[in-house]
């Protein structure tokens, strides 16, 4: 149509008929039909354009008028009025147009507005029927069919597109108001599409909003309106769309998507008296990109973005009133979704993207925003609110995928690094590298050179999802069922695609509404079951891509449209400042005061990850409950699994958060009042296990450097990607470090706390089973062993038993049990039926077995198939019961600096700075705390009530930076990171600075040798922890360790260099188990020590430890009875050791290279500028300086009034109450503690399973580095107790007294300066002192009663001082009192014994500091003699230093110091000192090899020298000289010579004049001096020496005496001149060897000085006691007398004595040593009566010359075996060595006493079964055979008592015939 037309309206025919016929007086329509022609309208915005005039108003104030009027109308007029005007419709109307064109021509727009429809159908039916009551309601029926609709149509394209639309109208309209107007509405539209061109649209939006609205006076609103009548209407009205389609245009007009619904259906009623009501169904829904991109062309995404199959929908409302029961009008809407589906790839999201934000610019444009009060927007908002009250949402399946791809591409990108110089520069950022450049990482690709981008789909998929929201209840509801997000990575070959499950969920709920008080909370609960996340690198950074490019995108989309939203914004943001402030601010304290509450309800949550190459984590969480997620969270069922293995375990945690109030005055009061909180974690159980061979320090270190290489890839992703965005500056990390959550109280409360270090499964097998196999498969080596003697009873006639004969008839008095042959079962059969039974004991033991679980690090390989017990799963176990710790934060801002300061003083000296510092107060309190070690009898250490108040640092020192070095990082299997890292060796380690005072009710420790090799293990697991490794598996290779600059430290070094403090432990009452035998498992063979209250302290470089109450016991007796017996030995349990008061130091001083041992800061400072070229070995030990002090101290807490009146049972003052058997069993337990079996100590240099052998660090051991140590012993009031094993031992009740001894050893390497590389002489003895102050030995019958006055006398002695010039009468009363009491039993007295020696290479200096040292911290009290009645001149010049007394000189000469010796020799004291130095003798006397050793050994010598012989006979020239056969075998010219010539040629001294014989030829020491071996130097010595048959003693007393032993070696030539002689006729030349021997000379002196002797009898007065001189002054002529019953034989004079004894000879030549006996005495003079000279010869002749009876028993031996050992005593006494009989005899004893241990050993273990206590009354069988393979254990035992008899008597026979 041309648009010039000037005609609006266009018809070119039109067809009209209609009947008319008259009704009710009325000419009416009956029917009509109008058909008219096509129609064409051109609208012309001037049609509708309307000028105001003056009437408008006029005219509405009428209307209104009329309103009110017919407002007024009665009831009912409205359905009259409506029923008139449907009475003026025809009956039948029927109406049909062919075509209608619109066009709309807009004004000033230059627009033209098509619009087209093809057919308009409208057909009209009315009938009334009528019925018997009047008048029927009148039915309407309408239906009208369009088609072909194009609105907005340009050319071929129209923005609404509609085929059909098909309209059905029933209507019944009632003639009664009282009846409803019932009306059904059926509208199907057929083939309708929409295409949203903006093009076309956006005119008509812009022409509308240029219209301006008349301005309406709304005068109404301030009248009372008056309601108007309302028809009653039930509607029904049914929509169904077959198809319908959506076309989104772009604002260029170009399609982008495409929208499709099929079968859509839409039923709604309104009932009278009820709400609307909704119901749709929507069938397959499909949203569609309409353009297809280069990119898509894939066949696992199609054009499809969304896809909805079937959906349902309802809306119901119901209507206010009372019939409902609700106030107001409520509805609910319900959707049901059967399945959604979307694809998305990158193209579409930035599609919806470009599209969303172009069409919001768009609507911004053309609608900009209005200007609202802010009351009205509220006011909006709260009337909107009002909508669907109730809405439901439930979705089937929904699924979301996403197909991407990611960029394999090379980048760089800067790193910069923060580093913390501390208190000497602070924090610095370094951006450049060594170069001078900026520091750069770079980020490499892994793929292919072909393959620039990998393909990867994500996918989510959900079941039945639901959405349920309550608007009234202000609640909401969203359930899921089946979640499950998986990654999908295509591979670039052929290989299928990889697929992982980042997140699987089965079933979610989240349910959230308003609760509290005033409904001011909010409340949500979270509900998910079975949870499994998966963390990846490669799907987090594909996604990570995808998130960055969408960035780029929305960020690039956001600058296009900053223009228009500028403008927007600043007109918008003028309504926004016209707001009042107080609005904000109570919006704000609205939000401040609505809390919210959550609560949280997770079963079964699983998150695992490739946190790096080879490091796989896992956390297994079995539910998590809270009401308050803020308040707290219960936790069940919680496991921790690195690399498979398991590191924590807990069935039940809970963990609260409590939040704190801050008091005013702080200045951070708003901050620590949001972040600032108190946690509390409480653990039913926790399980700690270090796996076996877990590298965690290479797990930390490979998860440190992929997170850094991750984020590198993030930044160079973002660099890349995103260039437009800034990079965050330190200020804001800075400030978001500052909110962070600080942690001011924390408190974990554990009721089970287990630690474990895993065991070798191997190792852990074996060791179980092998015990298993021990305890099983010794009962069948018995039965075994049983019927193989039936089996040798049996074959008599063998060549065994022919040999076996004697025993055989020896054992036949005993019951003949074993000589019935078997029955009918053959020896085999038997044996063989032991062993199936043996196997079956041994499966039922392993099945009673508990297998534990493992951590589960070994369950792949060799070693999973061994499965342990949970009681050997373990190498070492650490078990606490109610642990409460608490961490508090450490006050003030310098609080940590402080106290390392405070504990280490070098820190403070040198102001070390500190780059990180990490610390708190901790609180500890403990109900038990045990460490095990595997399954062993005892505990490591156990402990009970344990409490600890300290303060724990961990601080790092801060250095220069570090030199940095390149290093490749591998993130998942694309990525290759090269970055920089520090230098190995360069960064500072953290080191621990503690304040830890720990103490305990109850202790208990054990400790053996065979814990060492346990103690490898932990240092093996250890070990395997902090290496560095490579875990990767993805990427492995071999990574080229750097260059080692140094060695490593040693553990030593390391520890005085990482632990610092100060640590105290108290123990009110310890045990100390030290078993005595390499098996862990031993429960009676020990060294137990039980102390009352023990304190040990530790610092840097000293240890103290003092205790209460020390008693020592020890098993010496149980070990020896366990040899021969059965049963226990009865016997009271005695102390080895007691003493009140115990202390030990040790000073630990070491020594290196830099001279300040220290200075542990080792690494360079920040003010240094540049690392050191040396860090570790000036550090490094090169020497070790221990010194030890033992001290043993009475008790001093109650008076001494107290203590005199205490029994003996209580000892106030240390006693040794010792045997030699107790000896014997010392020496052996302190051989196996420090030289056990070599496999024991060098356990960790063995090479382990399935390890290769690595290289060691090469640093000293221990015992090397030591160089000095020095042991100092002292003893207060000491009393030493002699305790032999034979009732009727002559020393038994002897006894040592010391009121003081001290006991001073140094060993030391000599007095050179110490380095790593220098030569080190061995640790030998170079100094030895011993003080002993009022010495007294004497033999107490009744130790009971005689302990006490000991202790009255000595306690007497020490607390009670001496007048200075006391009273001879006093002394001489005191003297005879004293003698009285001590005349039975007394030895020896003196009164200071002194023992020095020290060697030449002893450092004087050091000795004499250390020394003084010990004389500083004890002063050595002077005792005065209780036999002393003289003044102390005396013994200043009998102790002066003139004579060489009590001088110590560096020749290695053992110098004996006694001052006041008397000494009673009788021949009671004789026995029992013989007895006593016999049994110490045996006690350390080298044992013997057993006769089967010597026997083999003197075979192979024998063997050895007859092949030496035969090769000397066969190589042995003929023209040799007899001189040459003679020294070539001396041994058989020994043997050949007479006996008389050797042993008289044996007799010649190396100093006889006769040269004829030998004659020296090299002399080591000259022979005036020779070497010194020990001098004595005696003052004031007495012997009392007593007669029993002449009834008298003879006192022999000297002024002073010295006794000096020493030794002389030298090397002899043997018969030089008489060979000469014997050859000088002939022509033989002699050789240069000559035939040489040894010499040595053993040379005893004895000296002494002013001798008198006095003989004193005793049957005169019997109660006067022991005669003694007094003090003896040297230079008086006068001797003082002491009684009348001293009697003097003569007068002082000078006495000499020298005892020599001479031995020469070699191994091939022995000569029988001489003795030669000196004595001398210039001015002797005697004289003596007949019972004098009866009484002097008769001690000499029974008591000194006599020979002393042989002791007959053995003092180590046990009482039941006296028999055995007198006949082994007087057996080698007679029978000589070398007889072979004998020997053999030796053999089978040692045989039989073989047997005899193994039947001990087996009736042990067979009678600690339980069997034993049920089966005692069986009875063997008559066939032995049979009783032998099923008897039960009791009848074993039976049978090996018997055949212990036997073996005792066969013992005894062999000892007869031996």
């Amino acid at each position: 149509m041309d648009t010039t037309d000037c005609s609006s309206f266009l018809l070119e025919d039109i067809a009209l008929s209609c009947e008319l016929h008259q009704r009710d007086k009325r000419i009416r329509v009956k029917n009509l039909d109008l058909m008219p022609g096509p129609i064409a309208v051109n609208l012309e915005e001037k049609l509708f354009t309307k000028k105001p005039s003056a009437s408008t108003v006029a005219d509405q104030k009428d209307e209104s008028t009329e309103d009110n009027k017919s407002a007024a109308k009665p009831e009912g007029s409205k359905l009259l009025s409506l029923n008139k005007k449907i009475d003026l419709i025809p009956e039948k109307v029927s109406f049909n147009m062919s075509k209608l064109d619109l066009k709309f021509l807009p004004k000033d727009h230059g627009l033209s507005i098509n619009n087209e429809i093809g057919s308009i159908s409208v057909r009209l039916m009315k009938s009334q029927p009528q019925n018997d009551l009047g008048v029927a309601p009148t039915h309407l029926w309408l239906e009208t069919d369009v088609t072909d609709i194009h609105l907005l149509m340009d050319g071929s394209t129209s923005v609404l597109e509609v085929v059909k639309i098909a309209t059905v109208v029933s209507a019944n309209i009632p003639t009664q108001s009282t009846e409803p107007i019932r009306a059904e509405v059926n509208i199907k539209i057929s083939g309708g599409q929409c295409n949203l061109i903006i093009s076309r649209i956006k005119p008509l939006i812009l022409m509308k909003s240029a219209k301006k609205k008349p301005l309406v006076l709304h005068e109404s609103s301030q009248q009372d309106k008056v309601p108007k009548e309302k028809l009653a209407l039930a509607l029904v009205l049914t929509f169904s769309v077959p198809e319908l389609s959506v076309v989104l245009y772009s604002l260029d007009d170009i399609p982008l998507f495409h929208c499709c619904l099929l079968s859509t259906h839409f039923s709604a009623s309104k009932l009278v008296n009820q709400g609307p009501e909704l119901h749709a169904k929507l069938g397959e829904l499909k949203f569609l990109v309409a353009v297809k991109h280069q990119q898509l062309i894939n066949e696992s995404i199609s054009g499809t973005l969304l896809h909805i199959s079937r959906s349902t929908l309802d809306l119901e409302q119901k209507e206010a009133g009372k019939d409902s029961g609700v106030d107001h009008a409520k509805s609910a809407l319900s959707a049901n979704i059967s399945g959604i589906g979307m694809h998305f790839c990158f193209y579409y999201l930035e599609l919806l993207c470009t599209t969303a934000m172009s069409y919001k610019g768009f609507l911004k444009s053309i609608r900009p925003p209005k200007k609202r009060p802010v009351h009205e927007t509220s006011q909006k908002s709260t009337k909107n609110a009002k909508g669907a009250q109730l809405v439901k949402i439930s979705v089937e399946q929904c699924s979301i995928l996403y197909v991407g791809d990611m960029r394999l591409e090379d980048m760089s990108v800067a790193d910069p690094k923060r580093v913390n110089f501390g208190s000497q520069g602070g924090r610095v950022m370094i951006t450049d590298d060594a170069n001078g450049g900026p520091r750069m990482a770079y980020v490499n690709s892994t793929r292919f050179p072909d393959n620039k981008n990998v393909n990867f789909s994500t996918s989510l998929e959900i079941n039945r999802f639901g959405v349920c929201l309550n608007k009234e209840k202000h609640s909401m509801q969203v359930e899921l069922g089946r979640s499950r997000l998986t990654h999908k990575e295509y591979q670039f070959d052929d290989n299928p695609a990889e697929e992982v499950t980042l997140f699987d969920a089965q079933k979610a709920k989240f349910v959230k509404r308003s609760g509290g008080q005033n409904d001011n909370a909010v409340c949500s609960l979270i509900n998910v079951t079975d949870i499994v996340v998966r963390y990846e690198p490669d799907p987090c950074l594909e996604l990570l891509e995808v998130g960055t490019r969408l960035k780029s995108v929305l960020h690039r989309l956001k600058l296009q449209n900053s223009a228009t939203e500028v403008k927007d914004e600043t007109a918008h943001m003028d309504t926004l400042t016209k707001k009042d402030p107080t609005d904000n601010s109570q919006q704000e304290k609205a939000q401040k005061k609505r809390e919210s509450v959550i609560a949280i309800d997770v079963e079964s949550l699983k998150i695992s990850g490739e946190l790096a190459d080879g490091v796989e984590a896992m956390v297994h969480v079995g539910s998590i409950f809270s009401e308050n997620a803020k308040i707290g969270v219960l936790i069940e069922g919680v496991a921790i699994i690195f690399c498979d293995a398991q590191l924590f375990k807990s069935s039940r945690m809970q963990i609260s958060r409590i939040p704190i109030s801050v008091s005013d005055s702080l200045p951070d009061k708003k901050f620590q009042s949001a972040t600032t909180c108190d946690w509390v974690i409480q653990l039913r159980d926790a399980y700690i296990c270090l796996p076996f061979r877990l590298q965690l320090r290479a797990i930390d270190d490979a998860v440190e450097d992929t997170l850094r290489a991750f984020k590198l890839i993030s930044a160079a992703k973002t660099s890349v990607l995103f260039p437009e965005k800034k990079p965050s500056s330190s200020s804001s990390s800075k400030k978001s470090k500052s909110k962070s959550t600080v942690f001011r109280y924390i408190r974990l409360i554990v009721r089970d706390l287990t630690a474990e270090i895993e065991e070798e499964p191997l190792q852990g097998w074996l060791d179980e089973h092998m015990t298993l196999m021990k305890n099983v498969f010794n009962e069948s080596i018995v039965r075994l062993d049983l019927l193989d003697q039936l089996e040798s009873a049996k074959n008599k006639d063998s060549p065994k038993a022919k040999l076996d004969g004697s025993a055989s008839e020896n054992s036949n008095d005993s019951p003949d049990v074993y000589v019935d042959a078997p029955g009918m079962q053959s020896l085999e059969k038997l044996r063989e039926e032991i062993h199936i039974q043996a196997f079956k004991s041994y499966y039922q033991a392993c099945q009673k077995l508990s297998v534990s679980e493992g951590s589960g690090s070994c369950s792949s390989g060799f070693q999973s198939g061994f499965k342990m017990s949970k009681q050997r799963a373990s190498v070492m176990s650490i078990c606490a019961k109610d642990v409460d710790v608490s961490l508090s934060k450490i006050d003030g801002g310098e609080g940590m600096i402080s106290f390392v300061k405070s504990v280490d003083p070098v820190c403070a000296k040198n102001d070390i700075p500190f780059s990180r510092l990490y610390g708190s107060n901790f609180t500890l309190k403990a109900k038990s705390l045990s460490a095990y070690i595997r399954d062993y009898t005892f505990p490591l250490f156990s402990g009970t009530s344990a409490k600890c108040d300290g303060r724990l640092v961990l601080a790092q020192q801060a250095t220069c930076f570090q030199p940095q070095v390149r290093q490749d990082v591998y993130v998942g299997k694309w990525w290759r990171v090269n970055l920089l890292r520090s230098a190995t060796g360069y960064t500072p380690p953290m080191k621990t600075y503690a304040d830890i005072p720990l103490s305990f009710t109850e202790g208990e420790v054990s400790f053996g040798v065979d814990y060492e090799p346990v103690f490898a293990d932990i240092s093996y697991a250890f070990t395997c922890a902090l290496r560095r490794a490579n875990l990767a598996k993805r990427w492995y290779f071999e990574r080229p360790e750097p260059p080692r600059r140094e060695r490593s430290l040693p553990w030593w070094d390391d520890m005085r260099n990482y632990i610092h403090g100060k640590f105290s432990l108290c123990l009110a009452e310890t045990m100390w188990h030290l078993p005595a035998a390499t098996s862990p498992y031993e429960k009676l063979d020990q060294l137990l020590i039980t102390t009352g209250y023990i304190e040990i302290r530790y610092v840097d470089g000293y240890v103290s430890l003092s205790s209460k109450c020390l008693k020592v016991y020890i098993t010496s007796l149980e070990s020896l009875a366990k040899k021969c017996t059965l049963e226990p030995p009865p016997h009271t349990t005695i102390p080895f050791l007691e003493t009140p008061s115990f202390f030990m130091d040790i000073a630990i001083e070491w020594g290196c290279d830099s001279g300040n041992p220290m200075d542990h800061y080792i690494f360079t400072l920040p003010v240094e500028g540049k690392p050191r070229d040396k860090v570790l070995d000036p550090f490094r030990s090169t020497s070790l300086s221990l010194k030890w002090s033992f001290s043993l101290k009475p008790s001093t807490a109650e008076p001494m009034e107290s203590k005199q009146k205490t029994q003996a049972s209580s000892n106030d003052s240390p006693t040794l109450n010792v045997g030699a058997h107790d000896l014997v069993w010392l020496s052996k337990w302190w051989n196996l503690f420090f030289l056990p079996p070599h496999k024991l100590r060098l356990f960790s240099r063995f090479p382990r399973f399935g390890v290769p052998r690595f290289i060691r660090s090469g640093n000293l051991p221990l015992d090397r580095v030591m160089t000095e140590q020095c042991i100092r012993f002292d003893a207060t009031l000491l009393q030493i107790n002699n305790i032999p094993l034979q009732a009727d031992d002559p020393a038994k009740g002897l006894t040592l007294h010391f009121t003081k001894l001290r006991l001073e050893i140094s060993s030391s390497r000599g007095k050179q300066i110490f380095t790593f590389d220098c030569k080190r002489e061995p640790l030998d003895l170079v100094y030895m002192g011993i003080d002993m102050h009022l010495l007294k030995v004497f033999i107490n019958n009744t130790p009971e009663q005689t302990s006490s006055k000991d202790a009255q006398v000595e306690s007497k002695s020490l607390h009670t001082k001496v007048a200075d010039d006391p009273a001879c009468e006093k002394s001489k009363t005191k003297t005879r009192s004293t003698e009285k009491s001590r005349d039975d039993g007394f030895f020896l007295y003196s009164d200071y014994f002194t023992i020095r020696k020290q060697a030449p290479k002893a450092d004087a200096a050091r000795l004499s500091a250390w020394q003084e040292d010990g004389r500083k911290k004890s002063e050595v009290t002077s005792f005065k003699s209780e036999f002393d009645g003289g003044d102390e001149s005396d013994d200043a010049q009998s102790g002066s230093d003139e004579e060489g007394f009590n001088v110590v000189v560096a020749d290695n000469c053992q110098r004996v110091f006694v001052h006041g010796l008397k000494v009673l020799w009788s021949l009671e004291n004789r026995a029992a000192i013989l007895s006593w130095v016999g049994g110490l003798t045996q006690a350390f006397q080298p044992p013997k090899p057993s006769p089967s050793r010597q026997y083999t050994q003197r075979k192979i010598l024998e063997k050895k020298q007859a092949i030496k012989e035969a090769e000397m006979s066969n190589d042995g020239a003929p023209n040799s000289s007899p001189l040459a056969s003679q020294s070539s075998d001396p041994l058989q010219q020994t043997k050949s010579s007479d006996p008389a010539s050797s042993i008289g040629s044996s007799k010649l001294e190396p100093t006889s004049t006769s040269e004829t014989a030998t004659k020296p030829s090299n002399s080591s020491d000259s022979e005036d001096e020779g070497t010194r071996l020990f001098m004595v130097n005696i003052v004031q010595p007495q012997f009392n020496l007593h007669s029993e048959e002449a009834n008298g003693r003879f006192l022999l007393a000297a002024g002073s005496g010295r006794v000096m032993v020493r030794s002389f070696q030298s090397v002899v030539q043997v018969g030089q001149e008489m060979f000469e002689k014997a050859l000088g006729a002939s022509n033989v030349s002699i050789g240069e060897s000559k035939p040489e021997m040894t010499w040595s000379r053993f040379e005893v002196s004895v000296m002494l000085e002013h001798v008198q002797a006095h003989v004193a009898p005793t049957d005169v007065d019997p109660g006067a006691g022991i005669q003694w001189l007094p003090k003896i002054h040297r230079r008086s002529s006068e001797v003082k007398r002491t009684g009348a019953l001293l009697e003097r034989v003569f007068m002082p004079c000078q006495m000499y004595f020298r005892i020599t004894r001479h031995k020469g000879g070699n191994p091939e030549l022995k000569v029988k040593p001489l003795k030669e006996l000196a004595f001398n005495s210039p001015d002797i003079t005697a004289g003596m009566t007949s019972r004098q000279f009866q009484v002097m010869m008769d001690v000499l002749t029974n008591l000194l010359f006599a020979r002393a009876p042989r002791t007959r028993k053995s003092n180590l031996c046990y009482p039941l075996d006296d028999d055995d050992s007198d006949i082994a005593e007087e057996s080698d006494a007679v029978v000589p060595d070398g007889v072979e009989e004998v020997e053999l005899a030796k053999i089978h004893v040692e045989v039989k006493e073989r047997e005899r241990k193994i039947l001990f050993d087996d009736i042990r273990i067979l009678s600690t079964s339980s069997e034993l206590s049920g089966d005692l009354s069986q009875s063997p069988k008559s066939d032995d055979s049979t009783s032998i393979v099923t008897g039960s254990k009791s009848m074993l035992v039976k049978r090996l008592k018997k055949e212990l008899v036997n073996v005792r008597n066969g013992r005894k026979e062999k000892h007869i015939l031996c």
